[in-house]
């Protein structure tokens, strides 16, 4: 019985050029990395460069887990960051370093899907993330991509052929499909394949079981001449489809991505796209380039990607992060009674659509959210430790007109009459995080020191699996017992760890 020959998709090896960047190190946990980073950048000022450095170094250095790592590695963590996530801005002609929109964006927002969609949004070949003899390769070839969006549309040209044939099924794409297909294709990375063909082609290759990865392929040896593993030919384009399910654009079933359901305006600002860096756009037609006249503008690239840190794009909405048919159930409106019912539920609705949904929303949005929520829970708490009285007492009281350092009022059903002062500090990103740190402002921490035992702050993680409490109750007392820490910048930078607290159960509001 003769042995079947397998089949390969061949990409001309004209049209070949691997598309790559900086890989950090830390990628399976970013998100606990990029918002500890962003929080420990925005602690440290304007400094000289080497100063900068220092404080930059050491707050790696302190990350959990890096205490006993090498030199070498967090060295290599300290340029990784920088690269390709832009957290700090440097000019070493005037010996200034300073801590970047981007970064600042993250820690203030406490949004890590928003900011992952918005690094995706902006995120191109060529860039400044690149080192400038890559950047010749990319010029050269002619090349003008931006993955996301290019995933996207290709997803989207799949779900119209797919529709087309009146099958019920959905596109979907792989690393090892998106490596050879896409990103490493100089015919679609150019502008000269489009979407649709490069859709086609991959259902084409499907049905006619054509495989991709070849390791006696050319295109397949390293530089040394040994054949690169599967992994290592895919990681790239695999990294960017992490990014994107991280960012809530993709969810992944058994390594293929699709499109995620409920984000179609964000898929479809992307789809739509037509932004892009040209700071490199006069080297195209030039037949010999400098590497050192691309390094001049690599401080433009990075101003570009800083600029594009826009709060009023990609506002997650706290619905996509839960699991289908679970609600944010807290009444909003206690001065309806039990038999309002319908009302009720229609404010509460009301409220909720114009947090998650508002054009005119603002960046206290996932405050508001966490708000939401932790009214929620006090008014159970009450019902269950038998203070039903107080229940309708509950009340969110901060407001743009009036900022009393804590946001929700609330009683501490101990057999007293004695107010609970909330202050809620709310994250929200898609996988569960270990980053337990916050901003306290002046104002809240002066209002803190004067309330102490009755004012709490309610440490509040919101994640697609999960969502997690910690209560810190009386926190200037915990700072100066040195159970947290506390560094001031604008207020107080507050962290702690779970060897000191231990996370409340979330109670939901059920009449």
């Amino acid at each position: 019985m003769s042995k079947k020959t397998m089949k390969y998709y061949e990409v001309p090896d004209n049209c070949w050029q691997r598309i790559h960047f900086v890989r950090p190190r830390f990628k399976s946990n970013i998100e606990n990395v990029l918002l500890y980073m962003a929080n420990e950048c925005c602690r440290i000022p304007k400094s000289s460069c080497e100063e900068y450095n220092k404080r930059y170094f050491n707050a790696i250095k302190m990350f959990p887990g890096n205490i006993d790592m090498a030199d070498k590695t967090l060295h290599n963590w300290r340029t990784e960051i920088p690269a390709l996530f832009s957290f700090y801005t440097e000019d070493k002609n005037l010996n200034i370093t300073e801590t970047s929109n981007m970064a600042k964006f993250l820690h203030e927002n406490q949004d890590l899907t928003q900011f992952l969609k918005l690094f995706l949004f902006s995120f191109q070949f060529p860039g400044g993330h690149l080192k400038p003899q890559d950047l010749k390769d990319i010029i050269y070839n002619n090349i003008r991509f931006k993955p996301a969006k290019s995933i996207i549309q290709v997803l989207m040209a799949g779900n119209k052929i797919l529709s087309a044939q009146e099958s019920l099924k959905e596109m979907s794409i792989s690393a090892e499909e998106a490596t050879f297909c896409i990103f490493n294709d100089i015919r679609f990375t150019s502008g000269k394949f489009t979407p649709d063909e490069v859709a086609a082609t991959i259902l084409k290759n499907r049905k006619e079981g054509i495989k991709y990865y070849n390791p006696k392929d050319s295109k397949s040896l390293s530089l040394t001449g040994k054949a690169r593993s599967k992994g290592d030919m895919t990681r790239y384009a695999g990294d960017i489809l992490d990014y994107m399910e991280l960012a809530n654009l993709l969810e992944s079933h058994n390594g293929y991505f699709t499109l995620k359901g409920n984000e179609l305006a964000s898929i479809k600002l992307f789809a739509e796209d037509k932004t892009f860096f040209t700071g490199y756009e006069k080297f195209y037609k030039k037949r010999t380039l400098d590497t050192s006249e691309l390094s001049k503008v690599e401080p433009l690239w990075f101003d570009y990607v800083n600029r594009s840190m826009r709060p009023d794009l990609f506002k997650t909405d706290i619905r996509s992060l839960l699991a289908p048919n679970e609600d944010i159930d807290v009444i909003f409106n206690d001065t309806l009674t039990p038999s309002d019912s319908a009302e009720i539920e229609e404010a509460f609705e009301t409220r909720i659509q114009h947090v998650v949904t508002s054009s005119d929303k603002t960046t206290k949005d996932i405050g508001n959210l966490g708000e939401a929520l932790i009214c929620g829970h006090e008014k159970m708490r009450l019902k269950l430790h038998g203070y039903e009285e107080f229940v309708r007492l509950v009340q969110i009281v901060d407001s743009p007109s009036y900022h009393p350092g804590f946001d929700i009022d609330s009683y501490e059903a101990d057999g007293t009459e004695d107010h609970r002062y909330i202050e809620v500090k709310t994250t929200i990103s898609k996988q569960k995080i270990q980053m337990y740190g916050f901003h306290m402002s002046p104002n809240e921490w002066r209002v803190a020191g004067t309330i102490k035992e009755h004012y709490c702050v309610y440490r509040l993680m919101l994640s697609e699996k999960e969502k997690i409490l910690f209560i810190l109750r009386d926190p200037v007392r915990l700072y100066k017992t040195d159970q947290i820490e506390a560094e001031p910048r604008d207020g107080m930078e507050i962290s702690f760890t779970t060897d000191s607290f231990e996370p409340t159960t979330l109670l939901s509001w059920k009449r």
